[in-house]
């Protein structure tokens, strides 16, 4: 994966998070995912199609997940409802419409799709053997994050 894509998912969640939720995360050393890797237990996923391909995915520790909703929403939050569910899937589409705006300033023709939701304590989101997946680490005071990057390129 060329760096200029993933350094735009990494701009665009810092970027996300800051000004959407009030979260300074920090970032970790991003690494190559494996297959059966599970995320965390809140996965917001939003396809990409055209000069890149495949889909990236916000995962949250589910505390990790009621903190930022709630810095998202201005209240707090106790458990994982349609409110919480229907925010994080806004706030990966907030990341991957981020990362497209800069791509495409760099000249890639991208489209995305509408986010969808995966909730479950370490759930494994599939994709297909050939589109290798890269895992950017976060951490928050209150808990971990990351993004994941499933994706191929076609230049």
């Amino acid at each position: 994966m060329r760096a200029e894509v993933l350094n735009s998912f990494i701009a665009a969640t810092l970027e996300a998070l800051r000004t959407m939720a009030g979260v300074e995360p920090r970032r970790g050393t991003p690494r190559v995912k494996g297959s059966q890797d599970k995320s965390y237990d809140v996965s917001g996923i939003v396809g990409i199609t055209g000069q890149v391909q495949g889909f990236v995915v916000l995962s949250f520790r589910r505390s990790t997940a009621l903190h930022v909703v709630g810095g998202f929403l201005g209240e707090t939050i106790g458990t994982v409802d349609e409110q919480v569910i229907d925010a994080v899937g806004e706030l990966a589409n907030i990341v991957a419409g981020g990362a497209k705006r800069v791509l495409s300033e760099a000249g890639y023709l991208l489209t995305i799709s509408i986010p969808s939701v995966v909730v479950g304590t370490s759930h494994v989101i599939a994709r297909p053997t050939a589109t290798p997946c890269f895992e950017i680490p976060f951490e928050t005071p209150q808990g971990p994050f990351c993004v994941e990057l499933c994706l191929k390129s076609e230049t």
